[in-house]
């Protein structure tokens, strides 16, 4: 009997394990392809987008760099996605640090009010946002009008993993630390903040993920060339070379290349984070 129940839970673990490779590959396939036909001539990906390059067209790359203004588009996508992931990882941090530690009444209904943020989609406030601060107010192409929505946009989610991760933090150091002389900022900052780490790095990496792939918001608010992002710059190489394949791949790859950069960085900190912030000690 035993030896029938651990075949099969063997079996059922081969079966799951099949299951997930198989979605996987699903998955890399296409990442592959765009890596591979990057390579290659536009007529070779006409032909047989499944083969490997003959001769390594390195000169897609110089193409799509220069067509897309890479260094600048480049440029402001960094800016607008550092000072927004830092801002607002910061200001998460600080809000649910009062909503955890403060037993004010007033605390469940602000955390209320960000977990309905967070289900309330970007569209619903997008047209309000833009008659606003675009029109009314004059912040049109604006790359510190998008960064200031965007740091707005990304507080309510990180405010959320944080009151969990903090739930588990005993309160004995805020206690030591204010008998020892700490102001609540010094406590914070020297001693809670420093124990947040990988909630911090877990937030980080889904903030700056989400900036640095915004679409809507960007192009809402930015039109003039100069002060677009990569993916606004990406968009518009690809819908004016949209027969000439090869360098449109490798427009897509210059495209992704900081985000795994990002991803693989900051990957041993995700799950950890993630685990930690779902669990109150």
């Amino acid at each position: 009997m035993k030896t029938y129940a651990k075949n099969k839970k063997k079996a059922s673990s081969a079966v799951v394990f099949l299951i997930v490779l198989f979605l996987a590959i699903l998955f890399v396939i296409p990442f592959f392809l765009v890596i591979l036909n990057s390579f290659k001539t536009s007529s070779d990906f006409a032909a047989n987008p499944f083969s490997f390059p003959d001769i390594v067209m390195l000169g897609n790359y110089i193409k799509a760099f220069q067509t897309m203004n890479f260094a600048n588009s480049f440029k402001n996508s960094l800016l607008i996605c550092v000072v927004a992931t830092v801002v607002s990882a910061t200001l998460s941090a600080m809000n649910a640090y009062v909503l955890s530690r403060k037993k004010w009444k007033i605390n469940r209904i602000i955390f209320m009010i960000l977990v309905a943020a967070m289900v309330i989609p970007f569209q619903v406030i997008m047209i309000p946002l833009v008659k606003i601060y675009g029109n009314m107010l004059g912040f049109a192409n604006n790359i510190w009008m998008v960064t200031y929505i965007d740091i707005g946009l990304n507080i309510p989610f990180p405010t959320f993993l944080y009151c969990g991760f903090i739930g588990g933090i005993p309160e004995e150091l805020d206690e030591a630390a204010l008998i020892d002389g700490a102001s609540p900022e010094k406590t914070f900052f020297q001693i809670i903040f420093p124990l947040l780490k990988p909630i911090t790095i877990t937030c980080a990496v889904f903030t700056a993920l989400s900036i640095w792939n915004d679409y809507i918001l960007a192009s809402t608010f930015l039109s003039v060339k100069e002060v677009k992002t990569l993916p606004l710059m990406t968009y518009a190489f690809l819908t004016n070379h949209s027969a000439d394949y090869a360098p449109m791949m490798a427009g897509l790859v210059l495209t992704l290349i900081p985000v795994l950069i990002l991803y693989f960085v900051g990957q041993r900190y995700i799950i950890e984070g993630i685990v930690a912030g779902s669990v109150k000690g």
